[in-house]
């Protein structure tokens, strides 16, 4: 089974059903090949881009109760902190780039190596991830 982190993005454009985007999210998170993980960096940013979109909260807390039961939410660790100091000295990220690392370094502490996402952009250059691209995915 592929071990797959699942990025912010994925839930939003599932949740939003008339996205170009909602169907190959939704089909990637119903999709029982595959074991998925986020991290809790990656549910607070969902809960900001929720927010910030005016989505119903009674929608976003379902969909989150979903999540829960469906995906494996990785915290952030002793160890995680120390590849986040790595990765931050390495790739010296600007911004909202942080973040990123901060989701890699918990993924990969966890031993998952591969995050799906439909801006790659976010973590092209992070070479301790392998991408997933949700436009290229089967």
């Amino acid at each position: 089974m592929n071990k797959i982190g699942v990025d912010t993005n994925i839930f939003i454009y599932t949740l939003d059903k008339s996205s170009q985007h909602h169907l190959k999210c939704d089909s990637f998170l119903k999709d029982t090949s595959n074991d998925l993980f986020t991290t809790t960096k990656n549910i607070s940013e969902y809960f900001a881009v929720c927010s910030k979109l005016g989505i119903d909260k009674e929608k976003v807390i379902g969909f989150y109760n979903e999540i829960k039961s469906n995906i494996t939410i990785l915290y952030p660790s002793n160890e995680s902190l120390k590849t986040f100091e790595l990765l931050i000295d390495n790739y010296q990220p600007k911004g909202n780039r942080v973040y990123d690392v901060e989701i890699v370094s918990i993924l990969a502490t966890n031993k998952v190596s591969k995050i799906a996402t439909v801006n790659i952009d976010d973590f092209k250059n992070i070479s301790e991830i392998e991408l997933i691209d949700l436009d290229n995915y089967k």
